[in-house]
């Protein structure tokens, strides 16, 4: 069972090695798509020994750019199944990674529908293991992070990921069409889609939330793409929304 794995990485020192250790665990090839970092982060790619590909973004962050790798980095691939997500996503397999993936391949299965979850730690993690080992709270989230970030390419013959990578249109081998949204039913066994946008601390997410908000680019202002609250506020509101919520969801 060959994987292999597409990350959209944008100044992720710190959370890339993690994401890392993550995928290296089961895929088979791992490739980091660095959007502009300034941060180190192809000598981590580099280090880690995965292949990377870097993109001039000419200092933007722009959605119709991470829509296209997302669709295209992938074609051609010999792999069974291909995860095409951001440096701070990560899919977890409560159930295993051969054991799930060789059961969805049984069960038919094209798109991974996940659970989606906002994990969600005051102290960033400072191990040399995994995140999740370090990081186990979390609030289940439908709309935004039950993303369809995973697919059988044996089966795919493309796909149309909507902006944010929510929802994708696919194209089957055999000429049909697959729609996958936030009302589409998780597939059994479990897979997780774990986001770790709410960790290191409050101060630490408002920075991240302005720096980002500064880079978009003309185009996603223009479709009003992406987060335009102030950013304490929105780090704040989150919070507050992943607080009434929060679980435990890893062992």
């Amino acid at each position: 069972m060959k994987v292999e794995v597409h990350l959209l990485c944008f100044q992720e020192r710190e959370i890339l090695p993690y994401a890392l250790r993550h995928w290296k665990t089961f895929a088979s090839r791992i490739v980091v798509h660095d959007l502009g970092s300034t941060d180190g982060c192809q000598q981590i790619a580099s280090e880690f020994c995965v292949d990377l590909k870097q993109w001039d973004c000419k200092g933007e962050f722009d959605d119709r750019l991470n829509k296209k790798i997302k669709n295209e980095a992938w074609l051609g691939t010999d792999a069974d199944w291909v995860a095409c997500v951001d440096a701070d996503e990560l899919i977890y397999f409560p159930s295993g990674a051969e054991f799930t993936l060789e059961t969805y391949a049984g069960q038919g299965v094209e798109i991974i529908k996940p659970h989606g979850y906002e994990m969600m730690s005051d102290v960033f993690p400072t191990g040399s293991g995994q995140i999740y080992d370090e990081v186990k709270h979390g609030t289940r989230e439908v709309l935004w992070y039950s993303k369809p970030g995973m697919f059988n390419a044996k089966r795919v013959e493309s796909l149309d990921f909507g902006t944010g990578a929510h929802v994708v249109t696919a194209t089957m081998k055999d000429g049909r069409r697959v729609y996958v949204d936030n009302k589409t039913p998780p597939c059994s066994p479990s897979t997780y889609f774990l986001h770790f946008h709410h960790i290191g601390g409050l101060d630490r997410i408002t920075k991240r939330y302005a720096e980002n908000q500064a880079r978009q680019s003309a185009m996603n202002k223009q479709m009003n793409w992406g987060n335009r609250e102030p950013p304490r506020k929105h780090a704040e509101d989150k919070r507050r929304m992943i607080l009434a919520r929060l679980e435990r969801v890893l062992p």
